[in-house]
This record gives structure tokens, C-alpha cells and sequence, in this order.
């Protein structure tokens, strides 16, 4: 069976690119290559690659592809925030221009990588049917595409949307902006789990790894069960305060302590969510606990003697390294490629 992968030496599309080819998928993968690869070695040798910005596909490119698996957008609110129309751009027209494209090409299956921040400031436990409170451009993206692509559902053409929780664990294209990578990364090489925030927010947490899970079980899952269907993307088990992430840490880096920064704040973004739905309509199951997930991240920074000039590099954190490649004209102030990235 093939499928199309944008996104796909990403932080989460290199883990299931990986996962695809184990599990006999024929994949063509479709990426940019803006960020570093090599943090850990996963050589993917049966993919076949394509260097191409989304907004430039055409349907061509989709040609005989049974299922798009799009992943690929400017990937966090920050980001987002950098350039709130670029984030409209890439994120929003793009994706729904891809998903047209899609359906023009015969594909079956477009499965879109959503989020849970679409929740935004919630008090209550969500689901996938409660009210969406985007507070980001990031989030706003994902919730415009989630509304223009459904519309495109027909008998032939089946769109799902899966909105995962904050991910975590190692990946190749290591990112060290999400909460239980960085507060590990920072406890680690500093000795203090630093949090930014009064770490009273919530969030869903979801291991890379189980969330590049999510889209083989929606591959294999009976069309009826799936075809227009919004799945949250975690587990129950897997909702934390960020202090509480903050305290796991703690417990697993030895000698490290929590500290707050100077004028920490309170994180307007928080949403604790409900994952039922996924677990009982197609029987998807999360593999990863908190927990191992940091001891996972730790053996690592072990065994690489990861140390604090590398936490705070450029490399691990997509905001910086953009405005890098801008900086060193490798990419103009539309993100699009001036010269080949070389990476530092």
C-alpha cells in the first residue's frame, strides 16, 4: 500500500516514516529539509524522498497513493506566532489546497495531523465534541483546516483528523520546545527542572512513538469507522499539570531540583482531555508512560553526554533555527528555500 508523508524528517514524521516502512507500507516521504537529522540513527533506506515545499505539490505527486498522511506545518505556537499570516499560509490554504489536490489524484485516505491545543483555556475535561477555543495562530490553523477539509468527504474520499496531545520522547529531530523534553533537557544539563510558567496548566502528553501509532491504526481501520472522524490522540493516564511533569523529572535526573523563573506566569493555554473515543471505536492503545518516556530521554543525554551549550542551541528549537536560516539567507522571509541548507 502506498502512502504520500509530508513531514517526514520532522520530529514526529521521522519516527513514522520508520514505523510505516516496518510495517510494509510503501512510502514516499515529502520534505523541505529545514531542520537537522542525526540524534539518534535511524537510517529509513526503502523510502523513496522528495524535496519539496507543500505549497509547491501538485496532483502528480500523489499519483497512485492510497492514503496522504500530512504532517508537515510550521510546528508550534511560537512558530505560529512568528508570522501569524506565513502560519495561515502553510498551515491552513496549503493543507487545504493539499487535500484537494488529494482527492483530485484518487487518493482515499487524507489524515491530517491536528492538535489538542484547538481546545485552548478549558476548565473542563474535553472531548471532540466540545466547543474549540484556539488562542494561537498555531491553533487556529489547525482548526480552519480541520473545517474546510471535512467538507471534502465523499464515498471516495474519507478525511480524518487526529489532534494529538504535546508529544515527547527522542526523537532524530530532537526538539527540545516541548514541556517534558525540555524541563528533562533542562534538569539534566543545569541541574534545575526550570519551568517558565506557575506550571499550573494542563496538558495531554503523548510519546512520539505512539502518536506515529495513531495514524497505522487509522491506515488499517475499517472505512466506516473512520472516514470523516475527528480522534483525540493520548491517553487517559497521560493528562498532567506541567508542575506534576516538573515533579517526574525531579524524581528520575538525579540532583535536580525545580526552580521557577524570574516573573513566572500563568499559561493561559490548559486543557485536560478526554481519549476515549479513540481507544473504543478503533482500538488504538498508548504503549509509553510518562515516566519512561524521561528515563528514555535521560539514557540518552547519558550515554551523548548531552551537555547545557547544546540544551540551549539554536539546533533543538524550531523558532530559533528559523530566524537562523533567514539570518544566514537560506530561506527569505516567506520561508521559501533561497540556497542549499548546510547544516552547522
Amino acid at each position: 500500500m502506498k502512502v504520500f508523508l509530508t513531514g517526514h524528517r520532522g520530529y514526529v514524521g521521522s519516527i513514522l516514516a520508520d514505523i510505516l516502512i516496518k510495517e510494509n507500507f510503501e512510502v514516499t516521504g515529502c520534505d523541505v529539509g529545514y531542520y537537522p537529522q542525526g540524534f539518534v540513527d535511524k537510517k529509513i533506506s526503502k523510502i523513496n524522498t522528495l524535496t519539496k515545499d507543500i505549497r509547491n505539490l501538485t496532483k502528480d505527486d500523489l499519483k497512485d497513493c492510497f492514503a496522504v498522511l500530512h504532517l508537515a506545518a510550521l510546528s508550534n505556537d511560537p512558530l505560529g506566532e512568528l508570522n501569524s499570516t506565513l502560519t495561515n499560509d502553510v498551515n491552513y490554504l496549503a493543507t487545504v489546497r493539499l487535500a484537494k489536490l488529494a482527492k483530485e489524484a484518487g487518493v482515499k485516505r487524507f489524515v491530517f495531523s491536528s492538535s489538542c491545543s484547538i481546545y485552548g483555556a478549558n476548565n473542563d475535561i474535553v472531548n471532540e465534541e466540545s466547543t474549540l477555543d484556539p488562542i494561537t495562530a498555531y491553533a487556529k490553523s489547525k482548526v480552519d483546516s480541520e473545517h474546510e477539509i471535512v467538507k471534502l468527504k465523499d464515498e471516495s474520499f474519507s478525511p480524518i483528523f487526529l489532534r494529538s496531545a504535546t508529544a515527547y520522547g527522542v526523537s532524530p529531530s530532537l526538539r527540545l520546545d516541548l514541556v517534558v523534553n525540555n524541563l528533562t533537557a533542562s534538569a539534566f544539563t543545569t541541574g534545575s527542572v526550570k519551568l517558565l510558567s506557575d506550571g499550573t496548566a494542563w496538558r495531554p502528553l503523548v510519546h512520539v512513538e505512539d502518536m506515529s501509532n495513531a495514524f497505522i491504526t487509522v491506515l488499517k481501520a475499517p472505512e466506516e469507522k473512520i472516514s470523516g472522524e475527528t480522534f483525540n490522540v493520548g491517553s487517559n493516564e497521560q493528562n498532567y499539570t506541567v508542575v506534576q511533569i516538573a515533579e517526574k523529572v525531579a524524581e528520575i535526573v538525579p540532583g535536580s531540583i525545580i526552580e521557577y523563573s524570574k516573573g513566572a506566569t500563568k499559561d493561559t493555554r490548559s486543557y485536560k482531555v478526554d481519549f476515549t473515543k479513540i481507544r473504543n471505536r478503533i482500538g488504538y492503545k498508548t504503549k509509553w508512560k510518562l515516566v519512561d518516556g524521561i528515563k528514555e530521554i535521560y539514557s540518552i543525554f547519558k550515554k551523548k553526554r548531552f551537555t547545557e551549550k547544546e540544551f540551549k542551541d539554536k539546533t533543538f528549537y524550531r523558532v530559533s533555527y528559523i530566524n537562523w536560516l533567514i539570518e544566514q539567507g537560506y530561506l527569505d522571509q516567506n520561508l521559501c528555500i533561497k540556497k542549499q541548507i548546510i547544516f552547522s
